[in-house]
């Protein structure tokens, strides 16, 4: 691939990913937000964090491994009740990375 086809190709993606984020901001622009709507946009974060990382705890490997040697699913399982009570993304993701470390370290 010549170097000016990778460029081409980052700016038309680099457009398009402009394009579909300024669209709606054009369209709702002084309009009233429907309150379900802003509920609605509440589980967007959690929702797109679950689809990225899910599929590391549950297929590591590229296929479904629920057993005991799966640290991916182990810092998931002693995270959980922490995140569920405190509903913290970040702090999902900082102790979650800091439970993994730890069960390397010491398994």
């Amino acid at each position: 691939m010549s170097a000016e086809y990778v460029w081409g190709a980052i700016f038309i993606m680099m457009g398009v990913t402009y394009i579909s984020r300024i669209i709606p901001f054009l369209l709702l622009a002084g309009k009233p937000v429907p309150r379900w709507f802003k509920t609605w946009l509440t589980y967007v974060p959690t929702a797109i964090f679950g689809a990225l990382v899910l599929p590391d705890v549950f297929l590591p490997a590229g296929s479904l491994d629920l057993g005991l040697n799966n640290l991916y699913l182990w810092s998931t399982v002693i995270i959980f009740p922490l995140v569920y009570k405190t509903k913290s993304l970040g702090l999902a993701i900082v102790s979650g990375a800091a439970v993994f470390a730890l069960l390397q370290a010491v398994l």
